[in-house]
C-alpha cells in the first residue's frame, strides 16, 4: 500500500514517519525549496543560523515531546526558569516569576511579584487581571467550549476595566499572531489554563540549535532509512476525483497515483487544488472560513551584550511583542554580542513595508527599552518573511476545523489547522493531528487499532479544593446572614 503525502512541514514529516512505521510505502512531496515549513531553519551567506520564527516549547506539548523522544532528539530542548521578563522604557524590568508552590498559589505569587515593577497600567487594574484569570482557571471544559463564540477582548471587557489585560497582549500576539480583540476567548483561556496549571507547565524551552538540523534532518534520515521517498520543488496543482475517491493528483503536469493521499498543506493551498464539485460538501466549504494571520521575524546582531537574560521577553506598544536574546539562550551558536530574535505580529500593517523601514521602527524601540543598545553597533539584521503565519483562530473557527478523515474514501488531512483538542495552531497541534491521521488510516486501511496520542494531565495542586471551599464560604456566609435575621426577628417580637 502506497501513501502520497503533499506537504513537508512538521505535520507532513511526522505523518510520513508514522505511516512508515505501519509498513506503508510513503512518498513525501514538498513545493518549497526546503522541508520543515514553519519549523525550519537555514544558514545565511555568512554561515549564521536563520530561524523562520522564534520557537518555544512548553511541557504540556506532550505529544510533540514524545515524538522528539521517539526520534532520539528530546535532549535538544533547553528548559529555562519559569519566568518571563517585561521590558519597559529606560531599561526597567518587570518579572513574572512562577514560584514552586501548588497551583494556583504559584500563579498568584507571580502576579503579585509583577505588581511591584510593571508600570504600563495602574496597579489597581492588575488586580482585576488577577481576579479574572484566577476565575478562568476553574472553568469547566463545557464552559470553555462556549467561549469560542466571543473574542478574548470581549471576555476581558466583562470582567475588567480598559487595558487591564495589557500584560497578556504580547503573549496573545506572539502565540496567535492575532490581537486580543479578534482571537477566540476559548483559545487564549485554554492556553492560560495550561500555562497556569503548575510551576512546571509554565516553563519555556528553546531548541538547542536550528530546527532544520535538529528536527527536519532527523526526520528525513528516518524516512529514508525506512525506504520512504522525498522530493522538493514538487507542487501539487490538482486533486482528481473518480466518484467518492481520489483517482490521482497532478504534480508538474503529470498525474500521480497512490492508494492513500494525505494533504499536509495549508487550508489556503488545499482549497486551490480541490475540484469544484468538492465544495458541494460542507466539509470542504469550511476551508474558506480560514483566514491567514501573518507574522514576520527580525534577527538583529549587536557588537556587544545588551542583557544577560536567557528567557523570553515581552513588551507593549512595539511592532514586536515576544523576543529573546539568543546569545544567552544558545551561547555556543550566537557568540559575541547579543542577537535578538523578535516576533513581529500581528503583521497585517507592516507586511508591505521594506525591510529597512521595519528594522528602523524596531531598532528605535529596542534602544528605548535597552539603553545599552544606544551605543551598540548593529553588525547586521535580517527580516525573515519566509514560512511565516498561522491560521487566525477567530471565534467560531473551532467547529470549522476539518476532521482528519475526509468525505473521500482515500483522502486524509493533517496539519495544525485540522481538528484537535489543541485550541489553535502550533507544534503540538501539528504532531497531534499527524498522530491521529495515522491512527485513522491504520483503522480504515489496515484494520489495526493503534494509539499514538496521549492526553496531558496537569498536577492540579490546590485547585480541586478551591471551588468546594468557595461554596462552603458562601454557604457559611448565608447561614450567618440567616442567623442574624432570625435574631433580629426575635428581638423585634420581644419588643
Amino acid at each position: 500500500m502506497k501513501a502520497l503525502i503533499a506537504g513537508g512541514g512538521m505535520s507532513g514529516l511526522a505523518t510520513a514517519v508514522n505511516l512508515l512505521d505501519l509498513g506503508i510505502d510513503v512518498e513525501l512531496v514538498e513545493a518549497d525549496e526546503i522541508f520543515g515549513g514553519r519549523a525550519s531553519s537555514w544558514k545565511d551567506e555568512d554561515g549564521d543560523m536563520i530561524d523562520n520564527a522564534l520557537h518555544v516549547f512548553f511541557p504540556y506539548y506532550v505529544n510533540l515531546l514524545n515524538f522528539l523522544k521517539k526520534m532520539g532528539i528530546e535532549d535538544n530542548i533547553l528548559w529555562k526558569q519559569t519566568e518571563f521578563y517585561y521590558m519597559q522604557e529606560g531599561g526597567r524590568e518587570a518579572v513574572l516569576k512562577f514560584s514552586n508552590l501548588p497551583a494556583p498559589l504559584h500563579a498568584l505569587t507571580a502576579f503579585l511579584g509583577l505588581l511591584k515593577s510593571y508600570k504600563a497600567i495602574p496597579r489597581w487594574k492588575l488586580f482585576f487581571t488577577m481576579a479574572a484569570m484566577g476565575s478562568a482557571i476553574l472553568y469547566s471544559d463545557k464552559k470553555l467550549e462556549k467561549l469560542d463564540e466571543i473574542t478574548f477582548g470581549q471576555w476581558a471587557h466583562r470582567y475588567s476595566p480598559k487595558d487591564a489585560f495589557l500584560p497578556l497582549e504580547p503573549g496573545v500576539n506572539g502565540l496567535t499572531f492575532t490581537p486580543s480583540s479578534m482571537i477566540s476567548a476559548k483559545v487564549m483561556l485554554n492556553w492560560f489554563r495550561k500555562v497556569a496549571a503548575s510551576p512546571e507547565s509554565a516553563r519555556v524551552g528553546f531548541a538547542n540549535g536550528g530546527l532544520g538540523d535538529i528536527w527536519v534532518d532527523t526526520c528525513l534520515d528516518y524516512i529514508h532509512e525506512k525506504g520512504g521517498k522525498t522530493s522538493l520543488g514538487k507542487h501539487v496543482s490538482a486533486i482528481n476525483l473518480e466518484g467518492t475517491k481520489v483517482k490521482s493528483v497532478t504534480i508538474g503536469g503529470r498525474d500521480r497515483k497512490a492508494d492513500i493521499y494525505i494533504s499536509a498543506i495549508s487550508p489556503y493551498a488545499l482549497r486551490g487544488i480541490l475540484p469544484k464539485e468538492a465544495f458541494n460538501l460542507q466539509y470542504f466549504r469550511n476551508l474558506w472560513h480560514f483566514q491567514y494571520a501573518p507574522s514576520l521575524s527580525l534577527q538583529v546582531w549587536f557588537d556587544r551584550k545588551l542583557t544577560d537574560v536567557d528567557v523570553t521577553f515581552f513588551s507593549n506598544n512595539c511592532i514586536f511583542n515576544t523576543y529573546a536574546d539568543l546569545s544567552n539562550v544558545l551561547p555556543d551558536i550566537f557568540s559575541g554580542g547579543s542577537m535578538f530574535e523578535m516576533v513581529l505580529s500581528p503583521a497585517d500593517h507592516i507586511l508591505g513595508l521594506p525591510d529597512s523601514i521595519i528594522y528602523d521602527i524596531a531598532i528605535k524601540r529596542i534602544r528605548e527599552l535597552f539603553p545599552s543598545a544606544t551605543g551598540a553597533e548593529v553588525r547586521k539584521y535580517k527580516v525573515v518573511r519566509e514560512r511565516q503565519g498561522v491560521y487566525r483562530a477567530l471565534p467560531g473557527m473551532e467547529k470549522r476545523r476539518p476532521y482528519q478523515r475526509s468525505p473521500y474514501d482515500n483522502l486524509y488531512l493533517t496539519g495544525d489547522y485540522t481538528r484537535t483538542y489543541v485550541s489553535s495552531g502550533g507544534m503540538e497541534a501539528a504532531i497531534w493531528t499527524a498522530n491521529h491521521c495515522a491512527e485513522i488510516i491504520a483503522a480504515d486501511k489496515l484494520g489495526k487499532s493503534i494509539s499514538l496520542n496521549i492526553e496531558w494531565k496537569p498536577n492540579k495542586g490546590l485547585l480541586p479544593f478551591i471551588k468546594p471551599a468557595a461554596y462552603a464560604g458562601i454557604g457559611l456566609a448565608g447561614l450567618g446572614v440567616l442567623n442574624r435575621m432570625r435574631k433580629a426577628g426575635k428581638s423585634s417580637t420581644s419588643e
